[in-house]
């Protein structure tokens, strides 16, 4: 264990542990002396005990006997919980210091921008806050924000994220990635590993200004199913990391001031529904304990097991994600609005990832409206069963029509100051009353399903037949 490698605050903990595990001198001795073979007197004299015990730390430091001292306190007190606590954490903390702390003056940015990407949101809303500006107070920050026991540790999202960012924008190596990548293996609890994530094959169509197909492309995403009993699963789209450009040009026909300026947005890997939430995955989730609020678990108006569960609430949808969150160990949520449109374009610039416009035979919508220069289509006034439409490139189906799907953001009237890193936009929001609604539905004309188009409504009492969700959830790496 290398002595330059262990940060001021952790120290101060493992004085601590110490000091608590041997609040008798006397103790300590026989300890240092069975396991260091040391003298205590000899190497940490004081004038008390937690003087001593500091001493003792950095003369073991300076040996390179820290972990050897720590392995030795806890043979002595195996039942000792701040012992062990402190041997996790220097274990963990020690050994990315080693990675990054030589690549802080070049990469000072990027450990930011991934501190604010795993820091909650009531943290950053704060006007006070003031984000750490070195990586040593990175790591310090982490030890005082409080997290549920059975979430993914917050150096881990930070690292997860960091190598992301790191890997997308080429800035390291691929010796120093491949560290970053081991580190995480052997540190995430919650890790989708590449080799566990199976494969599916699709064809993507792309449709000129008639709704003509001119183009098929046969293509393959990644998944992961979860099992939410009784049969029930859930697809689980990876969503790759990359960048695009938010919003619409003005000359984007029937678009909205709302929907600009455009914006560059870099998005993390993430995971997406494949499909939107069925009726019959709501049912399996609100089967799951409460955790905030009752669920109806038959809130539909449109039965039908592969029907999308519609006539929900943001509030209703964030209970899902949170029930399903606890029943799993991993944390779910609703996409942020970055996230959602990022997937659903795929890749595309047009006004629907199908092309220039769509047709009823590509969605469920009011197709006796038209787009661009395509026929008249079909009206079916209703939702329609999940999947029975052509997906887009990254494998996701119904993003455009069927049902409008809540994204965890609260309204802004514009893109203006927008974040740039896909991330929820919870600060500085002037609508608090109204939440991000994406993709249109059965009900709504075409204009209104497009990629770009950003809809809003209360996120209590908006139950309407035509609204849902699908779920998100982050990517840890390995």
């Amino acid at each position: 264990m290398n002595a330059g490698h262990i940060p001021g605050y952790l120290l101060k903990q493992i004085n601590e542990a110490l000091c608590s595990a041997f609040p008798d001198k006397t103790e300590l001795e026989m300890m240092v002396l069975y396991e260091l073979n040391k003298n205590l007197n000899q190497v940490a004299s004081g004038k008390n005990l937690r003087e001593i015990v500091d001493r003792l730390i950095n003369h073991c430091r300076a040996s390179n006997e820290l972990e050897k001292l720590i392995d030795g306190a806890l043979q002595k007190n195996p039942n000792n919980a701040q012992l062990k606590v402190i041997k996790e954490k220097v274990k963990i903390t020690t050994s990315l210091v080693k990675i990054l702390l030589p690549l802080e003056k070049n990469l000072i940015n990027q450990m930011q921008q991934a501190y604010i990407a795993c820091c909650p949101d009531e943290i950053l809303e704060d006007w006070e806050y003031e984000i750490p500006d070195s990586f040593y107070e990175i790591l310090e920050c982490f030890e005082y924000i409080p997290q549920r026991n059975d979430d993914e540790k917050l150096i881990v999202k930070f690292v997860d994220h960091l190598l992301v960012s790191l890997l997308v924008n080429g800035n390291i190596s691929k010796s120093e990635a491949d560290q970053l990548k081991q580190w995480l293996e052997n540190n995430a609890k919650n890790v989708v590993k590449e080799k566990s994530l199976k494969q599916f094959p699709f064809e993507v169509v792309t449709v000129d200004r008639r709704g003509v197909i001119i183009k098929r492309e046969n293509k393959q995403a990644s998944y992961f199913t979860q099992d939410l009993g009784n049969g029930v699963d859930l697809e689980m789209v990876y969503i790759p990391a990359g960048s695009f450009l938010m919003g619409c040009p003005e000359s984007e026909r029937e678009s909205h001031d709302r929907e600009r300026p455009q914006h560059q947005v870099s998005i993390l890997p993430f995971f997406l529904g494949k499909y939107q939430v069925t009726q019959a995955q709501w049912r399996a989730v609100v089967k799951l304990p409460k955790v905030n609020r009752d669920l109806d678990p038959d809130p539909s108006y449109f039965k039908g097991e592969n029907r999308p569960v519609e006539q929900v609430n943001w509030f209703d949808a964030v209970e899902f994600c949170v029930r399903l969150s606890e029943y799993t160990g991993t944390k779910y949520r609703l996409p942020s609005e970055g996230e959602w449109e990022y997937a659903c374009r795929a890749g595309t610039t047009t006004p629907f990832h199908y092309g220039e416009t769509i047709t009823s035979q590509l969605a469920n919508y009011d197709g006796k409206f038209t787009y661009a220069k395509e026929a008249e289509g079909k009206f079916r006034r209703e939702t329609t069963p999940v999947g029975r439409f052509p997906p887009n490139g990254f494998g996701l189906y119904d993003m455009h029509g069927n049902v409008w799907e809540w994204c965890g953001d609260p309204y802004h009237r514009d893109y203006k100051g927008a974040p740039t890193d896909g991330r929820i936009w919870s600060i500085n929001h002037n609508y608090t009353d109204y939440y991000i609604l994406r993709g249109g539905s059965w009900l709504y004309r075409p204009m209104y399903c497009r990629s770009a188009y950003r809809d809003f409504s209360d996120p209590n009492d908006y139950i309407d037949d035509n609204v849902g969700f699908r779920v998100a959830r982050a990517v840890a790496r390995s």
